[in-house]
C-alpha cells in the first residue's frame, strides 16, 4: 500500500483492503453501518471490494465475518495483518487506542461491539495488527472468524469475571505498555 500522509486510509483503509485480498472467492459477511451482506469476494482493488452482489468502499466496513472458516484461511487473514505504528491526526485519536489496548488482550474472550447492525460479538482475540482485530467465535455448534476495523470498535468488555478482576491485565495497566 501507499503513503497517504497519515489519513484514514493509512489506520483502517489499506490494513482491511490487505485482509480482504486473502479473501478473494470466498463467501463472508460483510457489515457496513447500515447492512450485513453474505457475498463472495470477487475481487479488491483501489479500496473497493467487489462481490456478487456489487461493490463496497473498504472504508465503510466496520466488520466482517466468516462461518467455519479453515485453518489456512485463518492463517492467511493472519499473516495479512500489518504492524502497528503510532499515527497522527484521526487514527491517533481513533484506531490508535483501541488497536493498543487489544494487542495485550491476545488468548483473551472480549465481547465487541462495533458500528453496525448487529452488535455484539464474543470473540476471543487472535490478532491485533494496524487498524484490524480479528477474533474467534463459537456459537451454536459454528466456529466464526470475525474482522474488526479498530476505528469502528465502540466497547470491548472482559467476559470472565477473573478477566475483569485481574490487576495485572495488561488493559488495566496505570503505566503505559513496554514499546
Amino acid at each position: 500500500m501507499g503513503v497517504f500522509d497519515e489519513t484514514k486510509c493509512d489506520c483502517c483503509v489499506c490494513p482491511m483492503q490487505c485482509v480482504l485480498e486473502q479473501l478473494v472467492e470466498e463467501t463472508i459477511f460483510i457489515q457496513t453501518v447500515v447492512s450485513e451482506d453474505e457475498v463472495v469476494i470477487t475481487g479488491v482493488k483501489d479500496f473497493i471490494v467487489s462481490s456478487d452482489i456489487g461493490n463496497f468502499p473498504i472504508c465503510q466496513i466496520t466488520q466482517m465475518f466468516i462461518e467455519d472458516p479453515t485453518n489456512t484461511l485463518i492463517t492467511r487473514v493472519l499473516s495479512a495483518l500489518k504492524p502497528i505504528k503510532n499515527s497522527k491526526e484521526e487514527c491517533a485519536c481513533c484506531e490508535d487506542p483501541m488497536t493498543n489496548l487489544l494487542k495485550f488482550e491476545i488468548g483473551n474472550t472480549f465481547e465487541i461491539e462495533f458500528i453496525g447492525p448487529n452488535v455484539p460479538f464474543t470473540d476471543e482475540i487472535l490478532g491485533v495488527g494496524e487498524g484490524i482485530v480479528i477474533g474467534v467465535a463459537f456459537e451454536d455448534g459454528f466456529t466464526f472468524l470475525d474482522i474488526f476495523s479498530s476505528c469502528a470498535i465502540t466497547r470491548t468488555t472482559p467476559v470472565t469475571q477473573q478477566q475483569i478482576n485481574d490487576p495485572d491485565r495488561p488493559s488495566r495497566r496505570n503505566t503505559p505498555p513496554p514499546a
